[in-house]
């Protein structure tokens, strides 16, 4: 059996999947985001549950969201429990098991290239959009990463100046990672209420704001347009630079149906003349991604992820 774990800010995911990739169980748990001891209990015990529930000792992988440093310590500053802690390795001691980990965005897309909304592409990006943005890339059926896990922070490159010409009103965000003007800082559930307030709004989370704007409120129209129009600009940069023959959204927004024809309106813009946009997909496995895709780094961790395969 395979066992996926996806870390949140706020849930943990645990799933059981078969040697097909079918997922046999799911769960969702709160997170225990300021107390180690408890996240490892937590964890370990979902483990230890289901080997004794399904009589096995099961593979497990598990999706995190943050980066390696060079001690193999987890930087998340969304968790603080696991912020600086050798996390897979306390798992490792304490399951008496082999485990594989790696950034949470990199499990949505193994997730989504076998069998989902990128199979088959020879290169293909993944942008999950949620608190935050995540990004990924996978070549050949291989992950294109570095030992710490953090390649393709696709969401901490700058907005570009062509933007800004057109919107020249557009604020800077201040962006968590210490910069300003990071493509996070508008196109995540949080930049997007930063541009409701540009637009006039009050405090609202993402949900709302899109409740508003299916009522008909101006400010959430003019949000939302905005938003979109950010969103081609990033997507349209990455495109020009790496060519992927496909891109799927993740996170809450990336779920959205409303997003996709509005970007594919946008895009052209701004991409070189006569450059068609490569497709961008919505996800077929939606929020169950990561833990799927944690499984999946379980079964294969060293091989490339196929459809043949």
């Amino acid at each position: 059996m395979l066992y996926g774990v996806d870390i949140g800010g706020t849930k943990i995911a645990f799933g059981v999947f078969d040697e097909h990739y079918h997922c046999l169980e799911a769960s969702q748990h709160a997170t225990p985001a300021h107390d180690y001891a408890a996240f490892l209990e937590l964890v370990t015990g979902l483990v230890r549950s289901a080997d004794q529930r399904l009589g096995g000792q099961g593979r497990v992988g598990v999706g995190f969201p943050g980066v390696l440093n060079a001690d193999q310590r987890i930087l998340a500053p969304n968790v603080p429990a696991i912020h600086g802690r050798d996390l897979l390795g306390d798992l490792r001691r304490r399951l008496k098991r082999p485990l594989h980990g790696d950034n949470d965005a990199n499990c949505f897309l193994l997730s989504e290239y076998h069998g989902g909304a990128v199979a088959g592409s020879r290169l293909a990006l993944g942008l999950t959009l949620g608190t935050g943005v995540g990004g990924a890339l996978i070549h050949d059926g291989r992950l294109v990463n570095s030992r710490r896990g953090g390649s393709g922070e696709f969401g901490h490159g700058a907005i570009g100046a062509g933007l800004l010409t057109r919107y020249p009103d557009l604020p800077l965000f201040d962006c968590g990672c210490g910069r300003s003007a990071c493509l996070e800082a508008y196109v995540s559930g949080t930049g997007l209420a930063r541009l409701y307030r540009h637009c006039g709004g009050p405090e609202r989370d993402g949900k709302a704001i899109v409740a508003a704007w299916q009522q008909g409120e101006a400010e959430a129209g003019r949000c939302l347009e905005l938003y979109v129009e950010v969103l081609a600009a990033g997507l349209g940069a990455l495109m020009t630079q790496l060519d992927p023959d496909a891109l799927v959204l993740g996170g809450s927004l990336g779920e959205a149906p409303w997003l996709y024809d509005r970007l594919a309106a946008r895009l052209p813009a701004y991409l070189m003349q006569g450059i068609t946009p490569a497709p961008v997909c919505s996800p077929v496995f939606g929020g169950a991604g990561g833990v799927r895709g944690a499984a999946l780094l379980a079964a294969r961790p060293d091989s490339p992820f196929s459809m043949e395969a």
